[in-house]
């Protein structure tokens, strides 16, 4: 069996993750991974191994187009796609095969005051970065990292479509940096440290 996990909400992600693989497993960067590799990751055993528990992170569209002729692999596999594309044929599919647990992790849709909140952290942030950063740590423990950073994509895409400003190109570049950041797992784990940052320095970007 090969799990397919996608979507924005990486901690009900890595919980799940972490249900089916235990604490120890491979970590695979799929930026680095080329079709010629996919046959010793999904097939291959070590002389210490014969089944192996693999994190197989964000592979390239060409390997996922090669992900059905590995469904017969001896080891537990997750792949970790955080944004799919499900209007391509190749995702389509994946969906559709018994062999492939597809499962996606979405974040609820923010209320309304949490709307709020985010934009207003962000807002202040344009003006103050310290009083945003006391709003934001105020809130921190009621609120989702991930949630609000999305969020703030939101505002600055909006902002950015309605004035497309130097300014505004690279809040998006910044916070796209950050999203990838939040991949790490030296990050993961202490993901409002990236949020604070940005706040401090979002007025003079």
């Amino acid at each position: 069996m090969i799990y397919l996990f996608t979507g924005e909400d990486r901690v009900k992600a890595e919980k799940e993750i972490k249900k089916l693989l235990g604490e120890n497993y491979e970590i695979i960067d799929g930026e680095n991974l080329s079709l010629n590799d996919l046959p010793s990751l999904f097939m291959g055993v070590t002389i210490f191994e014969a089944h192996r528990k693999i994190l197989l992170r964000d592979p390239t569209a060409d390997c996922l187009n090669e992900l059905e002729k590995y469904l017969d692999t001896p080891h537990e596999i997750v792949v970790l796609c955080l944004k799919l594309d499900g209007r391509s044929g190749t995702v389509k599919e994946l969906k559709k095969n018994p062999k492939i647990k597809f499962e996606e992790f979405k974040f609820p849709e923010p209320s309304k005051e949490d709307r709020f909140l985010s934009f207003n952290v962000y807002d202040e942030a344009l003006r103050d970065g310290k009083k945003a950063l006391a709003i934001l740590k105020k809130a921190e423990v009621k609120n989702d990292p991930y949630m609000m950073l999305g969020s703030w994509a939101s505002k600055a895409m909006k902002n950015f479509t309605a004035s497309p400003t130097e300014k505004n190109k690279r809040v998006l570049k910044r916070l796209a940096k950050m999203d990838m950041l939040l991949k790490q797992s030296s990050f993961s784990s202490t993901p409002w440290l990236v949020l604070e940052s940005f706040l401090l320095e979002l007025k003079d970007l």
